[in-house]
């Protein structure tokens, strides 16, 4: 069994990138690299999670972002008054909210676009 997850994502703008998680998933910086073999990354979660996000830029042959609109970061926040918190920070951090591709994650959560077009639902529901 497997003790924590990272999710590892090519970026174009790792500052951008940084603040638009922190601020709108309220995520920390847990760790960074610089130059690793050409690579520059910052890692972001919490100390409660058992997973993180890295996002990484190669300066010696950059990577454009891939995705599909199905390819999602999905969030679950059951309580309401978190939730809506949860979408305006995501907002607030400039992700645009758009229409989910799969209509199941618009009757109860909201989808947002990153600058690279990669997508997060918010989910107001718990996961069971």
């Amino acid at each position: 069994m497997f003790t924590h997850m990272r999710i590892a994502k090519p970026v174009i703008n790792l500052e951008r990138s940084f603040r638009m998680y922190s601020q709108g998933l309220g995520l920390h910086k847990i760790a960074e690299f610089n130059d690793h073999d050409g690579f520059n990354g910052i890692m972001l979660g919490r100390e409660d999670l058992s997973w993180h996000i890295e996002f990484t830029f190669c300066h010696n042959h950059p990577v454009q972002p891939l995705h599909t609109e199905e390819d999602l970061l999905v969030l679950y926040y059951p309580d309401e008054n978190e939730w809506m918190h949860a979408c305006k920070r995501m907002i607030d951090a400039d992700f645009r909210m758009t229409k989910s591709f799969n209509p199941y994650w618009d009757v109860n959560g909201r989808t947002f676009v990153d600058f690279d077009g990669y997508r997060v639902v918010i989910q107001n529901k718990a996961w069971a």
